[in-house]
């Protein structure tokens, strides 16, 4: 039992120390010294030890879940503020990309001048004057690119500050969960047992499935006793499992019977094929 209790240990120690951030480390390592130095008091109770262990595993998951959402938050704001700087700045960057258009602009027009002597006179002209502007160009752009850098540095140094800060409080959590890990394995502590409410599901649940069961044998009965007798007697003759209403409705096809009379056909094909022979006199 104590064996099988430190590989599972050893285990979770491995598993935490590859997810956490490398400074924190030392958090394992603590639970590792804690376990060993109270080896005595596993062997004496390895029950207690097991349950102090599945306890406090959660507890210390619970801690750095907080840190990782406290680190989060840190690179978010981070994130955000390093967008917002770089929209400002957007301005500066259309004013200069103005600058240079309008500077290139008026280098290209002179090949439309009307002749050559034109067209190299406006070259010189405007790339004397021009250049000046594409020289203001860079020096504005290194000034602003420096304080924009120098912005986003803040930043940085803040978000840094803010992760010092959740490794901080991530470590006085989980000194404190230490300490309290190490009373329960001495004895010192009660282990904290969860609170499970599942009482009250199991006793509404009869209750309510109890309403539909009874009736459904009362009902069954009747019609599966009607339809087997009518089935066995007259397999084709479904309306005769009914009431009167329904034998009512069986008689228009009962209308058949006055074709199966053999003499009355007889002599009216008689009566018929004396009139074509009539007929045909006539038009003869």
């Amino acid at each position: 039992m104590h064996t099988h209790f430190i590989a599972i240990l050893l285990a979770a120690v491995a598993i935490g120390s590859s997810s956490a951030n490398p400074s924190l480390v030392s958090g394992p390592s603590k639970m590792f010294q804690i376990m060993s130095a109270t080896n005595e008091l596993q062997r004496n109770n390895p029950a207690l030890a097991t349950a102090c262990f599945n306890h406090y595993q959660v507890v210390f998951d619970d801690d750095y879940t907080a840190y990782e959402a406290e680190y989060k938050q840190c690179d978010d704001e981070f994130g955000a503020g390093k967008n917002g700087v770089l929209e400002r700045y957007n301005s500066n960057v259309w004013e200069l990309s103005n600058t240079t258009y309008a500077s290139c602009k008026a280098l290209i027009d002179c090949d439309q001048r009307s002749n050559s002597l034109d067209s190299l006179n406006c070259y010189s002209t405007q790339g004397n004057d021009n250049s000046n502007e594409v020289k203001n160009v860079a020096t504005n752009a290194s000034i602003t690119a420096g304080t924009l850098n120098q912005e986003i540095n803040n930043l940085d140094f803040t978000r840094q500050l803010c992760a010092n800060n959740s490794a901080r409080n991530y470590e006085t959590r989980s000194a404190q969960s230490y300490v309290d890990f190490q009373d329960c394995l001495a004895g010192k502590t009660p282990v904290p047992e969860p609170t499970t409410t599942t009482s009250q599901p199991i006793t509404s649940v009869p209750t309510t499935v109890e309403p539909p069961t009874t009736p459904r044998p009362t009902t069954t009965p009747a019609p599966t006793e009607t339809t087997e007798t009518t089935r066995g007697e007259q397999p084709t003759t479904t309306p005769e499992q009914s009431s009167s209403p329904w034998i009512t409705q069986t008689y228009p096809p009962s209308t058949v019977s006055p074709f199966n009379h053999g003499g009355s056909s007889a002599e009216e094909k008689k009566q018929w094929m004396n009139k074509l022979d009539n007929i045909l006199k006539h038009l003869l």
